[in-house]
């Protein structure tokens, strides 16, 4: 698929001749005056604006093309801009850059001129992707290998292999904490889209307006609020990878959109009509059984088998324990240097408390108490793991399940209301248990990334007012 670049200029034949020069590099697109090229924007995906300072109503004053720049630059940050001017205006494309503009070519033109100026500006906006991207990778959690010599991690590492260079939608399944949205990050990595933007979005994490507007984009004055148009990270994903966490979450009225972009690869902005298109490659993960949310009207049945088309399984910890070891001296190394702490490893009593716990919270949660434990400790060698308390194993946990299972009544029991009972419980011990702290009580009871919205939830239900919270 072609960049499009869209050429603002009042004059027909300049038009024209910038379409001829570029045709066989872009798709042009043309706009007389600031009116026209508004309209062009909400109808066409932009990757490059060429604007001529000299615009109407006032052909003869720069300061109206400069006022535009300085708008489009606010309203489309990720849109480089090139500007055409006089020969003597020279200074004026000097405050242009300052304002954000990529580069410059005057007028008549030079063919050569502009063709590189366009061409040098797409490429520093590609680099600009391509280090963002770099950025992302060097991140703590992003763009690390899938650590592991057990055979579960082999057969993931060889289907990531297997599935990366080829274009298929991705459902990746797993518990939270497992891996998922690294095993997306990898499948882009290793896929001809590498260069491009890889975007991920959670879907339960915001609601059904606000995902819409991220999603798709909005056109100013869609709705109350939009004071300007916002490109949607469909558009802003064009030639790389868009990533659904957690796609279960999302709303029924999204659902059929997005299933709209998939069948047919166009979709539209919020409060806009133009059709608009991107060349996305779409991967979505779950931790919850799909096929259930759609027996139970949940989760549309078309949907599903749109996305559903190449599966991936994140095995949790406890299913590759023998990782452990190697996990654990990986986050140690890494959370020392971030702490500037020295470290000489575990020793044998710290080491057995991690390889015996159970991990519901998986490789995160193993990841944040290894920091914790390097935070707290006053030794070079970490000497015992701190906070791994309840149950230490799947057995533990099925012990104590019998156990309350035994003491239930003969004549059976108000399911709901004690299961109601039950949760309530939980949440009063996990805030005891973490002085209050909502925060602290939400990852204790394994919420994750969930644990602000959980917390707040599970509170107003039960109309539970913890003490004064402190800094988590």
């Amino acid at each position: 698929m072609k960049s499009v670049v869209l050429v603002v200029d009042d004059n027909d034949i300049n038009r024209l001749n910038l379409k001829l020069l570029l045709k066989d590099s872009y798709q042009v697109v043309e706009a007389g005056d600031v009116e026209q090229a508004e309209v062009q924007l909400a109808a066409h995906r932009v990757d490059l604006l060429v604007l001529d300072l000299a615009l109407p109503p006032e052909p003869d004053n720069p300061e109206i093309g400069m006022h535009y720049l300085e708008q489009f630059q606010q309203e489309n940050s990720d849109i480089p801009v090139v500007v055409i001017t006089g020969h003597e205006q020279r200074k004026l494309a000097v405050r242009a850059r300052k304002s954000g503009a990529l580069g410059f070519f005057g007028k008549p033109f030079d063919p050569d001129e502009v063709r590189s100026t366009i061409d040098a500006a797409m490429e520093t906006r590609r680099q600009q992707v391509r280090e963002q991207e770099l950025a992302r990778l060097v991140d703590d959690r992003i763009g690390q290998e899938l650590l592991g010599d057990s055979g579960e991690v082999s057969q993931l590492r060889d289907m990531i292999g297997q599935v990366a260079e080829v274009p298929s939608t991705v459902l990746i399944r797993g518990e939270t904490g497992s891996g998922k949205e690294l095993v997306a990050r990898l499948l882009h990595a290793r896929s001809p889209r590498q260069n491009g933007p890889f975007i991920a979005i959670n879907c339960v994490a915001m609601d059904a307006e606000r995902l819409e507007s991220d999603l798709f984009g909005h056109e100013k004055g869609a709705f109350v609020g939009a004071i300007r148009r916002k490109q949607g990270w469909f558009e802003r994903a064009n030639g790389g990878t868009l990533f659904l966490d957690e796609v279960a979450g999302l709303p029924a009225s999204i659902q059929g959109k997005l299933l709209r972009v998939l069948e047919t690869g166009e979709f539209s902005r919020r409060g806009g009509e133009a059709e608009l298109s991107s060349d996305v490659r779409f991967i979505c993960s779950t931790k919850q059984p799909l096929e259930t949310l759609v027996e139970n009207g949940g989760f549309r049945d078309d949907l599903y088998y749109r996305i559903n088309v190449v599966n991936i399984t994140v095995p949790p910890l406890r299913e590759h324990a023998g990782d452990i070891p190697l996990l654990a001296e990986h986050f140690l190394e890494r959370k020392a240097l971030m702490c500037n702490k020295p470290t000489e490893g575990f020793s044998q009593a710290a080491m057995e408390q991690l390889i015996a716990y159970s991990w519901p919270g998986n490789v995160r949660e193993l990841e944040n108490v290894i920091e914790r434990a390097v935070v707290l400790s006053d030794e070079a060698c970490i000497e015992q793991i701190p906070s791994l308390e309840g149950p230490r194993s799947r057995q533990d946990r099925e012990d104590l399940l019998d156990t309350w299972f035994e003491r239930l009544p003969e004549g059976g029991v108000d399911a709901e209301s004690l299961l109601e009972e039950v949760e309530k419980n939980l949440v009063l011990a996990a805030l005891a248990r973490n002085g209050q702290v909502k925060a602290k009580a939400g990852r204790w009871l394994g919420f994750g990334e969930r644990t602000k919205d959980k917390m707040r939830y599970l509170c107003d239900k039960y109309d539970i007012h913890p003490g004064e919270e402190t800094q988590a």
